[in-house]
């Protein structure tokens, strides 16, 4: 059978060469156009922005490996939930920027292949397409049969695109040649890649880039896979935890926390004098991390202990004493890090245990929410992990070592060996400082390519900085 001159197979295969569009267009085509761009935005250079078009891009071409059976409305909410994903790496690349890109990847192709617009389904989707994509990409390698495409498809293919090619690239000339702005463009254009060289390291970035590109371009194919119901899972009950276990294990919780509680409130909130040789710093450092695990435990065995105490009011009770003494606890220990750091300065590690503490502390009221409520255990988990990605998409956007330097140079705790081995976030406020500690220089970006908005803020404010002292 033939199609307008083009085989059924090929026509099947994506070898599409009639004026009508295809609703799908060729993964393979689009797995070569990925990889090409994906060299020539990121291989070489400082990740940056081009990273982040070269995300854009790939979310692209899986747009047009799926088709156009995606409605506009879920189409315009998936792309802008890629867009919030890759805000933090357009302010800069790194590890947890580079998280959230690929959060916001996974939810884009859930949105596009999802039935219903639901949460529960679009997680479960996203957290199933890793796993299902490499079984795909082994599925197809082991099915892939090579075919070559025909005289008349490579011959209509030559057609179709001769005139616009070579029309366009006059047209492109002489724009060139009347807008020096464009002309600047094309150079820089033509200046991507002077040196083109195959080696070991490029090669296995082609294949990397290939390999993470292909299951996304193979939504289409994997939508009954992703989008089976889950089965429900039975966890298995055991013989120590039972009604009258939660309620010994609550009344002796509660009198271990009251002393702890008892002890705080008195040294650390009244103010009472502590037993002779020892300091409120070396008071507040004992006890700030050790008592931040005994919270997680306390939140962990409270919300197993919740179906015991849902018909007994004596257990809600004690239940509810003893969150609110685990919220006083975590209260505490932030207190406790407090006056360390007034002691001995502020660190990364130190700035990480304070959000790590509030955290812990919203997620304990969280639960209060929700046992007064009555719902489920998964309705709390899916918030707190829900506040867990908030406070960790803020803290992408925050210059961390930046913070830390300023604040320490305020205090007067000033460690030049620590504050000279931040990062770059850290220039400005070192530059500030009255003698320089040191030349913390800002890297200057080789090309658009390495560009990210923090580096231009910090290149703006050095600058501005030696322009005011010189």
């Amino acid at each position: 059978m033939v199609v307008r001159g083009v085989p059924r197979r090929l026509a099947r295969d994506g070898w599409w060469l009639d004026d009508a569009p295809p609703r799908r267009v060729a993964p393979v085509w689009l797995l070569l156009a990925v990889v090409i761009c994906a060299d020539l935005l990121v291989w070489g250079v400082a990740a940056g922005l081009g990273f982040v078009v070269c995300l854009l891009l790939v979310t692209a071409a899986v747009h047009l490996a799926v088709g156009q059976a995606v409605p506009l409305w879920r189409a315009m909410a998936a792309w802008g939930l890629l867009i919030v994903s890759l805000l933090p790496a357009v302010d800069l690349v790194q590890p947890l920027s580079v998280g959230f890109a690929v959060l916001g990847m996974l939810a884009f192709s859930a949105c596009m292949i999802v039935p219903d617009w639901d949460a529960s389904a679009l997680f479960r989707t996203a957290l199933r397409l890793p796993g299902a994509g490499l079984v795909q990409t082994f599925r197809d390698a082991k099915n892939a049969k090579p075919s070559m495409p025909s005289k008349v498809a490579v011959g209509r293919v030559l057609t179709d695109w001769l005139v616009p090619l070579a029309v366009g690239g006059v047209f492109i000339c002489l724009l060139a040649l009347a807008n020096p702005v464009v002309d600047a463009w094309l150079i820089r254009l033509g200046a991507l890649e002077t040196g083109f060289s195959v080696d070991a390291g490029r090669v296995a970035f082609w294949g990397a880039v290939a390999l993470i590109a292909w299951p996304l371009l193979r939504l289409a194919v994997m939508k009954g896979t992703l989008n089976r119901p889950s089965r429900r899972i039975a966890l298995p009950q055991s013989r120590l935890i039972n009604g009258r276990s939660v309620l010994r294990a609550l009344v002796l919780f509660n009198l271990i926390f009251a002393v702890q509680s008892l002890l705080d409130m008195g040294y650390l909130w009244g103010g009472v004098r502590l037993p002779a040789g020892m300091s409120y710093a070396e008071y507040a450092h004992r006890g700030a991390y050790p008592l931040l695990v005994a919270a997680l435990l306390a939140g962990f065995f409270a919300l197993i202990s919740q179906p015991f105490a849902g018909d007994r009011p004596v257990l809600r009770i004690l239940l509810y004493i003893w969150i609110g003494q685990t919220v006083l606890l975590v209260l505490s220990s932030i207190l406790r890090l407090d006056l360390y750091v007034e002691a001995y300065g502020l660190t990364r590690l130190r700035f990480a245990a304070f959000i790590w503490m509030v955290l812990v502390a919203l997620g304990l009221v969280l639960m209060i929410m929700q046992m007064m409520a009555k719902r489920s255990a998964g309705w709390f988990i899916a918030r707190a992990a829900g506040l867990g990605l908030l406070a960790l998409y803020t803290v992408s956007l925050v210059n961390v070592d930046g913070f830390i330097a300023r604040h320490n140079l305020a205090v007067g705790k000033v460690d030049g060996y620590y504050l000279c081995g931040l990062s770059e976030g850290a220039a400005p406020a070192l530059a500030a400082y009255g003698p320089p500690l040191c030349q913390r220089a800002v890297s200057v970006p080789q090309d658009w390519r390495a560009w990210g908005f923090r580096n231009a803020r910090l290149r703006r404010s050095v600058a501005q900085m030696e322009e005011v002292q010189g």
